[in-house]
């Protein structure tokens, strides 16, 4: 029963995933059309889509604070915050104002936060060394969401017209290198956000039956033994070694503070940087296109569905990979690949539309693995517990936010091809902080291969779990 239920619940997973695809990706395909609804500039929507970012602080600390205590109820995390999402995405486009939908994106950030930090821990707990294949395959619902977000809102989107520059245009003129256009048919972007909270909707379901049927068919002889969702197993720790340990480096590293701390900062630039990367391409592409390259409304939300259906294939292809390629090797494969990929975007993607849509599918693919890959090398490394993923997600949102706002500013002021500039720089420092994590952890074993002599030397009072493990079930004190 136990294998059925992990594969029950790690497809569960995958469906919250594209479900957070879904709301987490419509800010990009719909900016363009959010800007004529709210008769605002490129920076102004700019900076309410990048409130994502900002909830994800929060989604992340409430994550960290109860993924880790929960027990049995930990799965409720993604219930709730699930239900959030769809009512905040079909409410976002009757808001009055930019500054409410800020607000609304930041509520969708906030459950985001929350799904990735649950998410993971739980499946790191089902699946433990036999984590990176099911991490892959969770992260590729993300890109299949983020596929269909613009599939789905693009019959909604206005209709642009650029053979008439005399008429009334879209507001533009303050844009460099920004093309006019006329306004042929009025954009329906609420309809598309009905659409995708329907859609989020629709896959959240089985969270709002299966936790209750797994807790309702426990026996009750073994009722008060189940104490997490996702093993059987107790733990003796009281709940103020629990706090101490939960805040800790050194707990999660084996005992090693300085190893612990390290990587905790190494693992803290790599997130918000190769996320920031991924999650300011992805909202740019379409609008980089029409207003660099002039493309018509549906061609443009094409490109944005070659984006995320190419990241889609490039996280399937890594969790097929990881069953075969270490992930050490993994790791620094995709880095470099994704740099590479980056760099001839943009040196060439500026020059016609065709090699727009050729690299815009090579830096989805290659970007893709790149998250995943990350927690999973991570987790050979040290114990990846709520507190470490409330650190990735923290520095996801920032860099998310970042990235998305900051660039906001720079495409108002200096045009559309400064999204290729910030997309480099990403780049580059997601290359260099892989390769300075690897570098430094080339020549140390792997969490799960240390001897079991050395474990008990470091933790003698708990034979069977490692002290992560104790965090994650309920205390019997």
């Amino acid at each position: 029963m136990e294998g059925i239920h992990r594969k029950i619940v790690t497809v569960m997973l995958i469906l919250a995933w594209v479900s957070m695809g879904l709301y987490g990706e419509i800010g990009g395909p719909t900016m363009l059309d959010l800007r004529m609804y709210f008769n605002a500039n490129a920076e102004e929507v700019a900076r309410a889509v990048s409130a994502i970012g900002i909830g994800m602080f929060l989604g992340a600390l409430i994550g960290g604070l109860f993924v880790d205590m929960l027990g049995t109820w930990k799965i409720l995390l993604v219930t709730g915050v699930q239900l959030l999402a769809t009512v905040t995405i079909v409410s976002m486009p009757f808001v009055g104002t930019i500054s409410v939908l800020w607000f609304m994106f930041f509520l969708l950030g906030t459950a985001g936060g929350v799904v990735n930090v649950a998410g993971q821990r739980i499946i790191l707990e089902m699946w433990k060394e036999k984590s990176p294949a099911p991490m892959h395959a969770a992260h590729m619902g993300f890109g299949i969401g983020a596929l269909a977000a613009p599939l789905i809102a693009n019959p909604f989107l206005a209709v642009l017209d650029f053979t008439h520059t005399n008429a009334t245009t879209g507001g533009n003129e303050s844009i460099p290198n920004t093309a006019s256009y006329v306004i042929i048919e009025e954009t329906r972007v609420q309809t598309a956000y009905v659409a995708i909270g329907l859609v989020s909707l629709a896959l959240s379901l089985p969270f709002f039956v299966y936790p209750f049927v797994k807790c309702f068919l426990i026996k009750d002889k073994d009722r008060n033994q189940y104490v997490s969702f996702d093993t059987n197993k107790c733990s003796k720790k009281t709940k103020l070694r629990k706090l101490i340990d939960t805040i800790n480096p050194a707990v999660y590293a084996g005992g090693s503070l300085k190893f612990g701390t390290f990587v905790f900062i190494v693992i803290g630039l790599y997130f918000f940087n190769s996320v920031g990367g991924e999650q300011l391409f992805g909202n740019f592409i379409r609008t980089f296109s029409v207003d660099e390259l002039r493309f018509p409304r549906d061609e443009a939300s094409y490109l944005d569905t070659v984006y995320w259906g190419s990241f889609t294939v490039g996280r399937f292809m890594g969790a097929v990979l990881s069953h075969y390629v270490h992930i050490k090797t993994l790791f620094l494969t995709d880095a470099i690949l994704n740099l590479s990929a980056v760099t001839f975007l943009n040196i060439f993607s500026t020059k016609n539309k065709s090699l727009l849509w050729t690299f815009t599918a090579v830096v989805g693919f290659f970007v893709a693995p790149m998250f995943p890959a990350g927690i999973s090398y991570a987790n050979t490394q040290i114990e990846v517990g709520g507190v470490v993923l409330t650190l990735i997600v923290f520095m996801t949102g920032l860099g998310d936010m970042f990235y998305i706002w900051i660039e906001g500013i720079f495409y108002q002021n200096y045009g559309p091809r400064t999204a290729l500039y910030a997309m480099q720089v990403s780049a580059i420092l997601v290359f260099v902080i892989t390769v300075v994590f690897i570098a430094f952890t080339y020549k140390r074993k792997e969490r799960f291969n240390v001897d079991i002599d050395t474990e008990l030397k470091v933790r003698p009072d708990d034979t069977e779990y490692t002290q992560l493990d104790q965090n994650s079930v309920q205390s019997e004190d």
